[in-house]
């Protein structure tokens, strides 16, 4: 029976159908009604999902009723009208009627249980029939609907047949309602194949044999994927006819995952693509996934995705099994020697034969990872370009895009780009703000390589017209890492740019970040007050929602709530209500801050100000009493306020809310292990020195630089802020009412002390924490 607290929304995220962030826009008041018409309406799982997650929560068998040959006489014996009215159908009965059994299929369950409809009370009054109820699609229901006056039976469309006439002869059958089928042995298959081509694994005999039951085996489907199993895997597979309603029984085991998890030790598993199934050859196998006893409860994961906490969420077919091609003939590389890693050459690997995209028709493979980390799925760590040479050399391209992940994450890139060219593919990580070539492989293996990321993204693979955007999860070296995924089209192919965000990370405090003197004491100042506006502005990748993140953990209390609505989510903070927008959906910042001001926040951050519609809004709040963070796209701390004025604000509504204005970049760090001192061309001097006199600095300055060593990048490791921090006064409120240009704003606030970023660049390259050039290549416009 249906638990009154729990709703199919809990049932796909149990299954992770559904993220967090996806179930975070349905109220929490929501029927099961309301839930599935919001689901349907957005598009955010199938409708086969839907279905399922009902017959999870009602514990009801889920029916295919296109696989059904639906006798007239049985379809007719609830009127048509009916039928549609409650979206139900009658698919087969066992005996005479009156008495007897019918079994029905529901399409609309949502309110089976609570209020069940009177056409079953009416059945069991008039027919004196006993009832089984079923669940099915809408898409399944409205396919018999038409067919309702037919005189002949309603034909099979689908490849799976109900009753399998050829190869059942001298096939044994088996009643699989007989068998208590643990967690490992049926998910040697991942749930996509059992689903779509109804074939469940119910016994393990031994290591080496395994029992499997298939509804149709003539499916010439059903066939290459135990034919391919059998020989590359070198497994005895003992076949057997079951029904398709107890094989889409024995399927609801795939979400009863057990409590405690021990890797798992799959038979080279065979794994479905949107067009055909794939499989894992069994010499890959061998050398990843080590031999173990098969009767402990295992489960699959993905190679790309991380194993979540106890109690762990139910694995999503789509993400945990994903398609993943090998290549015939076996590729054969003759690489280049590779050079040392500081070399800003990439690697690049050639081949006479490179794999190329398989067909339709081709079985693909993939190997389940004993444990969901990248490390355990490589095998090993990737910590050099060597590492990831050797494995792309295999062709094995889920391992080629893990160990790629893996030496980013090793490398504290930020970013990693995919991008095809006219004969090679291209790798680049965006380390420390700067992109490096990092490998080149031929541009056959593009197709592959971008079907990988979109799958384990949940991205269309067929859809290669339009940019999409997408995400998924890993954990390597430590780490639990969100991959941000967007593809896009260009005139090679689609290249991918995926950005990493490192969950583990700790928040540092401001000091940490580079403030220091008066920036440190104008922004302290600032952040306590009980209301106003705190905006940092910078380009893209400045580091400014980290700036705001820092704040926010130094100001967050239990006695106020915050509030965040971010795109994305970056670092989760205890402690914080933390809000992922969705503009495609229709909730946008404006939107969210709409919403959150009904939520009676203290504290509100906005990831950034994008429209005069949510700039008009935050001012409001922060009149209002509201204390509120967030970004806005300016070169310097003075231009925040034209630009708000730009977007429609009342001069005198900005000046009265805003409280401090941070603009800021980033500049790299030198390494501290190979650092010297370093000569100043004569050009430069006189600016420098021009530019410290205000500081009061000792003199004489000194500057440094890295000599680059195998510890840093051409010198230079991680990196940190310069900033500017522009309070309010009367001055500037006065230059910013009459409307004056930023210059002029900016002149008044450096006369009031205001320390420029060029400064306080500068003033840390004297320190020896940067270089001259640095400061000067992110400045130069400034």
């Amino acid at each position: 029976m249906e638990q009154k607290s729990k709703t199919i929304l809990d049932i796909l995220l149990s299954t992770n159908r559904l993220v967090e962030t996806e179930a975070a826009g349905f109220p929490r008041d929501f029927t099961n009604e309301k839930i599935e018409e919001k689901l349907r309406k957005e598009k955010l799982v199938t409708s086969d999902d839907i279905t399922r997650a009902y017959g999870i929560l009602f514990d009801l068998p889920v029916i295919h009723l296109q696989n059904q040959n639906i006798k007239p006489e049985v379809l007719n014996l609830i009127p048509k009208n009916v039928a549609e009215k409650y979206k139900v159908i009658v698919f087969e009965k066992e005996g005479q009627i009156p008495g007897g059994k019918i079994k029905m299929a529901f399409a609309k369950p949502a309110n089976l249980r609570s209020n069940p409809p009177q056409i079953i009370a009416d059945l069991k009054n008039q027919k004196g029939v006993t009832i089984d109820i079923y669940l099915t699609t809408l898409e399944d229901l409205e396919l018999v609907l038409k067919s309702y006056d037919q005189k002949t039976p309603i034909p099979v469309v689908s490849h799976l047949d109900q009753k399998p006439q050829l190869a059942t002869v001298g096939l044994k059958t088996v009643d699989l309602k007989n068998y208590k089928i643990p967690y490992d042995v049926i998910s040697k298959f991942p749930i996509e194949i059992s689903q779509k081509y109804n074939i469940v694994v119910f016994s393990n005999i031994s290591p080496s044999a395994i029992k499997v039951a298939v509804s149709n085996p003539d499916d010439p489907k059903v066939k290459e994927i135990l034919d391919f199993v059998k020989e590359k895997n070198e497994i005895a597979i003992e076949e057997f006819v079951a029904s398709p309603q107890e094989i889409n029984e024995a399927i609801k085991l795939y979400y009863r995952r057990p409590s405690t998890i021990v890797p798992v030790n799959p038979i080279s598993s065979v794994v479905a693509s949107p067009q055909q199934p794939t499989v894992r050859p069994a010499a890959q196998t061998k050398s990843v996934v080590p031999p173990q006893p098969s009767t402990a409860p295992t489960v699959p994961q993905s190679a790309m995705s991380p194993s979540p906490p106890a109690p762990a969420p139910l694995p999503n077919p789509a993400i945990a099994h994903p398609a993943q091609p090998t290549y015939s003939p076996k590729p054969q590389f003759v690489p280049k020697p590779v050079r040392q890693e500081s070399n800003p050459n990439p690697v690049v690997v050639t081949t006479s034969t490179y794999p190329t995209s398989s067909s339709e028709d081709q079985i693909q493979g993939r190997v389940i990872a004993p444990e969901s980390d990248l490390d355990h799925f490589l095998g090993q760590e990737v910590k050099n370009i060597e590492a990831l040479k050797q494995i792309a050399q295999t062709g094995n391209v889920p391992k080629i895009l893990a160990a790629t992940v893996a030496l980013a994450v090793e490398k504290k890139a930020s970013d990693i780009h995919i991008e095809p060219e006219d004969k090679d593919l291209r790798i680049r990580f965006r380390v420390d703000g700067v992109l490096r070539d990092v490998i080149k492989m031929p541009v056959e293996i593009q197709p592959a390589i971008m079907s990988r990321v979109k799958i384990l993204s949940r991205l269309k693979i067929d859809e290669q017209r339009v940019p999409q955007d997408g995400r998924f999860d890993v954990t390597t070296h430590g780490h639990e890492i969100d991959l941000r995924v967007s593809t896009l089209p260009t005139v090679r192919g689609e290249k991918a740019a995926l950005r990493i965000l490192d969950k583990t990370q700790n928040i540092y405090t401001l000091e940490q970040l580079g403030f220091w003197g008066r920036n440190l004491r104008v922004l302290e100042e600032n952040i306590t007050k009980p209301y106003g506006i705190i905006l940092a502005t910078g380009p893209t990748g400045s580091g400014k929602s980290t700036t705001l993140y820092s704040i926010l953990q130094k100001i967050s209390t239990p006695s106020v709530n915050v509030i965040t609505l971010e795109d994305p989510v970056e670092y989760e903070i205890p402690g914080i209500n933390q809000c992922q927008v969705k503009p495609k959906i229709g909730f946008s910042f404006a939107d969210g801050l709409r919403s959150v001001l009904r939520q009676d926040p203290n504290i509100i951050m906005v990831g950034e100000i994008r429209d005069s519609e949510t700039a008009s809004m935050a001012t409001h709040a922060a009149l209002t009493g509201h204390l509120v963070l967030s970004t806005l796209h300016t070169n310097d701390a003075a231009g925040a306020l034209p630009r708000l004025i730009n977007m429609g604000i009342e001069p005198f509504l900005i000046t009265s809310s805003v409280n401090v204005i941070i603009a800021q970049r980033l500049v790299r760090k030198i390494c501290q292990k190979c650092k010297k001192e370093a000569v100043i061309p004569e050009v430069f001097k006189a600016e420098i020195e021009k530019e410290l006199a205000s500081l009061h600095l000792p003199l004489p300055y000194k500057f440094y630089e890295g000599r680059g060593c195998p510890e840093c990048d051409h010198g230079y490791s991680g990196r940190m802020g310069i900033y500017e921090v522009l309070s309010m006064s009367d001055k500037i409120e006065e230059l910013a009412i009459k409307k004056r240009p930023a210059s002029e704003i900016a002149q008044a606030a450096i006369e009031e002390g205001m320390i420029t970023l060029k400064q306080d660049g500068l003033f840390k390259a004297t320190k020896g924490e940067t270089s001259i050039s640095e400061v000067l290549r992110v400045t130069a416009n400034g």
